[in-house]
């Protein structure tokens, strides 16, 4: 099993740019509000997915219901990479970066594997603001 912690500081270490006036400072553009509007589609869905953990304690699958919902999340993520104008996406670098749609495909209805995927978008707000993204 892969480090969630270790991917998601490698991610947002491989967006960050040389500063325009200062070359040799390392800089993130990708601006904190463009990450949280993913996290939050997330943690809507965590809500759901922890509600129907009570309900169905034994349960490793989610319903499909809910599969369907976390796959939506990569129209999702697909809409905010489109909303971003010009030639220079970030939210597209990040999102291929952090290998975002991957990860939610491969989600496949696992609850662990939901969990852990929540845990690495944290892990990604987490870095981007330690080294220096956007506000």
């Amino acid at each position: 099993m892969e480090n969630i912690v270790d991917k998601a500081e490698l991610a947002i270490k491989s967006i960050r740019k040389p500063n325009k006036k200062n070359h040799d400072k390392l800089v993130i553009e990708l601006k904190t509000n463009q990450i949280r509007k993913i996290l939050t589609a997330v943690n809507i869905l965590k809500n759901k997915v922890d509600i129907y953990k009570i309900a169905n304690p034994q349960a490793k699958k989610l319903d499909e219901e809910l599969q369907m919902e976390i796959e939506f999340l990569r129209v999702n993520i697909a809409y905010q990479i489109g909303r971003e104008k010009g030639k220079e996406n970030l939210v597209r670098e990040f999102v291929e970066k952090a290998d975002l749609l991957n990860m939610v495909k491969n989600i496949n209805g696992d609850i662990k594997a939901f969990e852990n995927f929540c845990r690495y978008i944290e892990a990604l707000v987490a870095f981007h603001k330690f080294y220096g993204g956007q506000e």
